[in-house]
């Protein structure tokens, strides 16, 4: 799976970090992000922890004495992309129905999607209005899917194609309204953005949906559906939702999705991680997507620290460091060559979306395929394999070089 060779993980830092105050984490912890609806990728890369038996399948796994007493998180960015959105979603409930230690944390795509099905129900709300659109052609194969599996024995669809663009689409005064109800939250040049992709992304939507071979009635059909299973509190993935997290902290290191900022930095010094997820899933509930995902909140899932992100300083950074955070675990940021460790403000960040979905892959010509995974062992060793780096990367924060 991967070569037995080891190399060193020795970040050079300008500012010391406090080594004799680093904690491990309480038990080894396994991280994965950036599954994108690839089931078999996710299932290799279990395999790759042996947290998992070597013969365990899509459809039946059986966990290791390894699974069974270590923490999986699982990194945000399930959906789009990939190949098989709910096969992904089966293999995870698989792993719940273990009883594993098992955390879900918020991505982009994630959000988006849960953005997109709540927007059904709020289409006379022009701060929500563009959710469904604003998914992308990206969840057109999460539609065909269940359109496929679920839909097709279903009692057809009485409404007119005017009336299904009604319920889907954003109106046609949306593109006026939506700017005055926005010019207190987001910038002029956002705000213009954000139209110029409406308004691309609507057309283009349409345009997937044809090409996976789905009408418009059976586009509607297939949303509906999808807000049943992923969103109405019976549904057969509502647990997916129902449990995500936003930020998880186990010993000196911070997993999310993206990363995070002054603001939410500041938030971690005098809430506790259990409330600010618990505050993160009421604003979902309430469906306050928009206000949460232009929020310090939605910069958790977000952010690629560039100029128009809020902004991650030295104040933030000390902030974490005061609370014993030293380093932070995201995915988001895709790297080719395996996991990558960089300093960012003084504080180390474990970058470890490796690209492991079938399709990016092969849209970025890399022919062989994906796994991928981060492990933080109680004893304080990181170990970081990936099927597309010749040796495990291993990092010990008391190999710090300090300068």
């Amino acid at each position: 799976m991967y070569a037995s060779s080891v190399i060193p993980w020795q970040p050079e830092l300008t500012t010391p970090l406090p080594v004799d105050r680093w904690l491990a984490p309480s038990q080894d912890t396994y991280f994965f992000c950036d599954l994108h609806a690839d089931a078999e990728a996710f299932l290799r890369s279990l395999k790759l922890s042996y947290l998992v038996t070597l013969d365990s399948t899509v459809e039946s796994i059986e966990l290791t004495t390894k699974g069974m007493h270590g923490q999986i998180i699982i990194g945000g960015d399930c959906f789009d992309k990939g190949p098989s959105n709910l096969a992904l979603f089966k293999l995870i409930q698989q792993l719940r129905q273990t009883h594993c230690d098992l955390i879900l944390l918020a991505g982009n795509h994630d959000v988006r999607i849960y953005a997109g099905l709540l927007a059904i129900d709020f289409m006379d709300n022009p701060k929500q209005a563009h959710f469904f659109v604003r998914m992308g052609r990206k969840t057109v194969s999460l539609l065909s899917e269940i359109y496929h599996e679920y839909c097709q024995d279903m009692t057809p669809c009485s409404l007119s194609e005017a009336e299904i663009k009604a319920v889907l689409l954003p109106p046609k005064n949306w593109f006026r309204t939506f700017p005055e109800s926005v010019k207190d939250d987001l910038s002029f040049q956002k705000i213009q953005k954000e139209i110029r992709q409406i308004e691309k992304k609507q057309t283009d939507f349409i345009q997937a949906c044809f090409e996976h071979g789905l009408t418009l009635t059976q586009v509607y059909q297939a949303a509906q559906m999808a807000k049943h299973l992923f969103i109405d509190q019976d549904g057969e993935f509502a647990w997916f939702f129902q449990n995500m997290d936003l930020v998880h902290v186990s010993g000196s290191y911070c997993f999310s999705h993206a990363g995070l900022d002054d603001q939410f930095a500041e938030k971690m010094k005098y809430d506790s991680i259990e409330r600010l997820n618990q505050q993160f899933r009421r604003q979902m509930q309430a469906g306050q997507i928009f206000e949460m995902y232009y929020s310090e909140f939605g910069n958790v899932f977000r952010t690629k620290y560039r100029d128009n992100d809020w902004p991650l300083t030295e104040k933030g950074a000390c902030s974490l460091k005061q609370n014993k955070i030293f380093a932070m675990v995201n995915g988001h940021r895709s790297h080719q060559q395996g996991q990558q460790l960089f300093v960012r403000q003084g504080l180390l960040n474990f970058e470890c979306d490796t690209l492991i979905n079938t399709n990016c892959r092969r849209k970025s010509n890399i022919q062989t395929l994906g796994e991928a995974v981060t492990i933080f062992y109680s004893d304080g060793m990181v170990s970081a394999l990936s099927s597309d780096f010749p040796a495990t990367k291993q990092f010990h924060p008391k190999q710090l070089k300090q300068h």
